[in-house]
């Protein structure tokens, strides 16, 4: 499964994610990622997320002011820092992505890359 997502170019890239568990839509947080491609987004979370939880997803990138809106799917969860710190790292891939914020995401990230060359 870690294979497929890498059919994507990962970026470091502090892009702003609020989320909220389909099941339980108050549990909204607001987070920045520690690396995006246009496949999903690897972030911290405060919460233990199980495997396979839905979540929906609004990314907030510079430069715009208009959020991308994505479905996900938490692929993996692990804990960090101390043993009973509530801190966890997910990596979600999205699901449901419309076409135009997918493209969206793509111009961002090509962007992004083509900048970071320049310095």
């Amino acid at each position: 499964i870690m294979e497929e997502s890498r059919k994507f170019v990962r970026i470091e890239w502090p892009v702003i994610i609020k989320y909220k568990t389909i099941e339980e839509p108050r549990a909204q947080d607001q987070i920045v990622s520690k690396d995006v491609s246009e496949g999903g987004a690897r972030f911290i979370v405060y919460e233990r997320l199980m495997k396979g939880t839905k979540l929906d997803m609004q990314l907030e990138v510079p430069f715009d002011s208009m959020p991308l809106f994505a479905t996900g799917e938490v692929m993996w969860i692990r804990k960090v820092g101390e043993e009973n710190s509530k801190t966890f790292e997910v990596g979600v891939i999205f699901k449901g992505i419309s076409q135009i914020d997918q493209k969206r995401l793509k111009v961002y990230i090509e962007n992004e890359i083509k900048d970071r060359r320049k310095t």
